[in-house]
């Protein structure tokens, strides 16, 4: 799961301050006599909520990865199983892929029979890392 800077109800409240400042604003300034003010200010703060809204979502996804004796199965979703992947453990690749340069960052990547799966898009590259290592250990460990 991403690591989240604000809590949902956190995120509202700071929403809530900046539109209300911002509608305020406008309000003066339409009461003024500059009458376009107020609808971009709306526009403006319209704006903000549906990047607060997508950033919130997409932050609230979730990969659950488990080991079975024979498989390997990541659930992917928000809230719940959305989507789920299954690859035959003994023939699963954990594979971290490196970028061709250093802007982008790496892939971790399942790969079985010529079908592939990216996890972890939301971590860090130390994460990813990280990750990658400790999926190899458990692979490696209950194999033998």
């Amino acid at each position: 799961m991403p690591n989240r800077a604000m809590s949902w109800k956190a995120l509202l409240i700071a929403y809530s301050i900046i539109a209300s400042v911002t509608l305020a604003v406008g309000v003066i300034f339409f009461a003024h006599g500059f009458t376009l003010i107020l609808p971009f200010s709306g526009i403006e703060v319209l704006a903000l909520g549906a990047a607060l809204y997508i950033t919130a979502w997409r932050g609230g996804i979730q990969e659950v990865i488990t080991f079975t004796d024979d498989s390997i199965q990541v659930q992917r979703g928000h809230g719940g199983p959305e989507e789920t992947h299954s690859f035959q453990r003994a023939w699963v690749r954990i594979v971290l892929e490196r970028s061709w340069n250093n802007w982008y960052p790496s892939r971790l990547l399942l790969r079985s029979h010529g079908k592939q799966l990216e996890i972890g898009r939301f971590l860090n590259e130390q994460e990813r890392q990280g990750l990658a290592e400790l999926l190899r250990s458990a692979a490696c460990r209950d194999n033998q």
